[in-house]
């Protein structure tokens, strides 16, 4: 893997990628956690008595607080789940009704769910410090001052933390709404009085993060609104609710410092969740300060991490999923409140949205699984899959007025915010522009690409620039690997996150960028690209672009991508340097039945009635190879090739994460060559079965029905640019 970095490089390029201010924020943040004067400041106000109501709300009794919440006179998004069981029994029909009601049943008998799509038995109350997984528990009495988010002792602190989110509220109340059953409210606040009864306030495990801190108090709020005309809603219950809300709100602002520093999600849950406590509960004593340090905070966060053209900073687009959710619940709540917010949190909100809507497939719902993505789903209030992203559609646009989906079962999320969709419109796909997003799209509504290529001004969290995404009538054939786990053991602590298992190119068996941490990439690796349209192309059919992440080899790899109307996609990848370099090429499958042929390296894949047959070849000879879950299922050496050919990456490749914590088959093609460089590779994907590619005189050429649609050089030299576009196919020269 060539020859590591000095420590001393290392930190001096750790310390340039943070910066002077974020650095010292997060220098700040430690120096208090080591010293031990954290741990003292929290200990100063453990134990429920120091948040009992008569202190953080002087004058105000319980019975007030839970009146003007039944009776709507402290607004929220409904003031009774039960008023909208009738309009959520329309919109989820009767098996989708018995659905929410069986998953609901699942949550008593102690089968919570998790990131999204998976469920593990966790008893009910939950067994709050233990891990579902592994068996493992953390002693409520460890200090989170002293904690890490992993350890042999507990494995990863996520699983760990995740019933303390308390996401299992939101199935309980739609269940509520649809059957008036007590037994859920009842559930909720058991399960209340036991998560306080065993976590006294700033002194455990659950306490580390501010970002958790700040979703209970959004999922509690939540809660005590929809059951607030409920018998188990008593005057003490919440008064109980409102003290824990109080404390999780003051936790949330001890630590903004490292919030601050990492520029990223937690920043704006955290400024989210104190804006709510200050805005829902102003009896509080300390609810001005929050609402105005959540606001501040809140536009500081959205105007750095959201860009003009609504790309999110992270690079993720669960995380942006997850941004979007935090700012429509403010947005809302603002509205109904007549809270003032800066105007720059609804346009960069606008934005997030727009671009957002751009990656949703049309026909199956589900966005690209691209950039890190931890399982987060804060608001899951719709029957429908983790990676389906119509129900944050249909309430954005409820939200923010844009034109809406068509009529689904996503249409529910829009109505536990008080607001109708908007009308459905047929509006036209117009990307945002793609050279300042550094995100591409090739393609129609039916077979369309993404593309990567961007500049990073912030410390990125994945070495994939070139990664390709292939969607065709609903099915991502090319696709992310996904993430699967932060803080599990090797390879699996977030190894995801590499060059070698995106569909790219890897030089030297060597990451684009130099890994200095598990969520820590320096050197980083910089590209730039454009898209064209044919002059009878509505939609952008042709991409071209570089990067420069194996420049310390004297290497460059430029990639051109080609959406054949119709037909599917050539893909030219240019190595281009000088000496003897490895260069491998990879592509992530659907797990779907497939055959594999030699000479030249095609593998087809059916799919029902279809096939997509995939071919791979390069100007020198090569290896290839097909691998699923991490062996190796087929492959040809090459007399050439490299003689570790697929060596220490293989046990990463051939698998998907759909979600935080599950790993599922997938098929990876690899093809590799050892060779003086310049090196080209070329992929044809085909989806008509009308077509064929054919091999002569040095060129590829695609037909169907023996017509011409493309041809392209397999030759590097003296052929750059040289791809030919037949008239008789309908796709121009660009």
């Amino acid at each position: 893997m060539g020859k590591p970095m000095s420590k001393l490089g290392t930190m001096l390029l750790v310390g340039r990628t943070f910066g002077m201010r974020d650095g010292m924020l997060r220098l700040e943040y430690e120096l208090q956690r080591g010293s031990g004067l954290m741990l003292w400041r929290m200990r100063s106000l453990q134990g429920w008595d120091s948040w009992d109501l008569n202190r953080i709300a002087p004058g105000i009794r319980a019975e007030e607080m839970r009146a003007a919440r039944r009776d709507g006179a402290r607004r929220f998004f409904f003031t009774d789940a039960q008023n909208l069981g009738t309009s959520i029994r329309k919109i989820t029909g009767p098996d989708g009704e018995k659905d929410v009601l069986a998953e609901a049943e699942r949550i008593l008998a102690g089968f919570l769910p998790f990131f999204g799509q998976l469920s593990f038995p966790c008893a009910f109350p939950p067994q709050w410090f233990q891990n579902p997984v592994t068996g493992q528990s953390v002693s409520p009495q460890h200090p989170w001052t002293q904690m890490r988010f992993a350890s042999p002792a507990y494995g990863d602190l996520k699983f760990i933390l995740e019933p303390s989110r308390f996401l299992f509220v939101y199935p309980l109340v739609r269940a509520y709404a649809l059957s008036g059953d007590e037994r859920f409210p009842q559930a909720f606040w058991n399960a209340i009085e036991d998560w306080a009864r065993h976590n006294s306030p700033m002194a455990g495990p659950l306490w580390i993060c501010g970002q958790e801190c700040s979703l209970r108090i959004l999922a509690w709020t939540f809660a005590l609104h929809a059951f607030i005309n409920s018998p188990p809603t008593t005057n003490e219950r919440v008064a109980l609710l409102v003290s824990m809300i109080a404390a999780h709100a003051w936790r949330t602002a001890q630590t903004l410092g490292y919030a601050r520093s990492q520029r990223s999600n937690h920043l704006i849950s955290e400024a989210v969740g104190l804006w709510t406590a200050g805005t829902l509960y102003p009896e509080l004593r300390e609810a001005k300060v929050w609402q105005n340090l959540g606001t501040h905070l809140l536009q500081e966060a959205v105007l750095d991490q959201i860009t003009p053209e609504g790309v999110s900073q992270q690079h993720s687009f669960n995380y942006q999923r997850m941004i979007l959710h935090l700012l429509l619940w403010t947005l809302r709540l603002a509205d109904i409140h007549d809270a003032l917010l800066p105007e720059e949190i609804r346009a960069r909100t606008q934005a997030a949205f727009e671009f957002m809507r751009t990656w949703v497939d049309p026909e199956s719902g589900f966005a690209p699984n691209y950039g890190s993505d931890d399982g987060s789903q804060i608001l899951p209030l719709a029957s429908c899959q983790y990676r389906d992203f119509c129900p944050l559609l249909q309430l954005g646009a409820a939200v923010l007025g844009r034109s809406a989906l068509k009529p689904g079962p996503w249409d529910e999320a829009a109505l536990w915010f008080g607001i109708k969709p908007a009308v459905a419109e047929e509006a036209a796909l117009v990307p945002p522009s793609s050279v300042e997003t550094g995100y591409f799209r090739l393609g129609n509504e039916c077979s369309w690409a993404l593309i990567r290529a961007g500049r990073y001004t912030r410390r990125p969290f994945q070495a994939d620039q070139l990664h390709v995404d292939l969607w065709w009538q609903g099915i991502n054939l090319a696709r992310d690997a996904g993430t699967y786990l932060y803080n599990g053991s090797p390879p699996w602590n977030n190894g995801l996150a590499g060059t070698a298992v995106h569909n790219t190119v890897t030089v030297d068996h060597r990451d684009q960028m130099n890994r200095a941490g598990r969520f820590l990439w320096v050197d980083w690796a910089q590209a730039s690209g454009r898209s064209y349209s044919s002059p009878d192309q509505v939609y952008a059919d042709r991409f071209e672009g570089e990067h420069d992440g194996y420049k310390r080899f004297g290497v460059k790899h430029r990639r051109t991508v080609q959406w054949l109307a119709g037909a599917g996609w050539v893909i030219v990848d240019d190595i281009e340097g000088a000496g003897v370099h490895d260069a491998c090429l990879h592509w992530l499958a659907a797990d779907l039945p497939y055959e594999v042929s030699d000479s030249p390296f095609q593998v087809v894949f059916t799919m029902g009635q279809s096939r997509v047959r995939w071919s791979i070849f390069a100007g020198v000879p090569g290896s290839a190879a097909v691998i699923r879950s991490g062996k190796q299922a087929w492959k040809r050496n090459g007399k050439h090739s490299a003689p570790d050919v697929m060596d220490a990456d293989t046990h990463l490749l051939g698998w998907e994460s759909p979600t935080y914590g599950a790993l599922r088959p997938a098929v990876s093609l690899i093809y590799e060559t050892r060779s003086q460089l310049p090196v080209r590779f070329v992929t044809v994907v085909l989806t008509d079965e009308r077509c064929k590619v054919e091999s002569a005189d040095g060129q590829l050429v695609i037909l169907r029905d023996d017509s011409e649609v493309y041809r392209v050089n397999l030759s590097t030299t003296g052929t750059r640019g040289a791809e030919k576009h037949s008239p008789a196919s309908g796709v121009q020269k660009t």
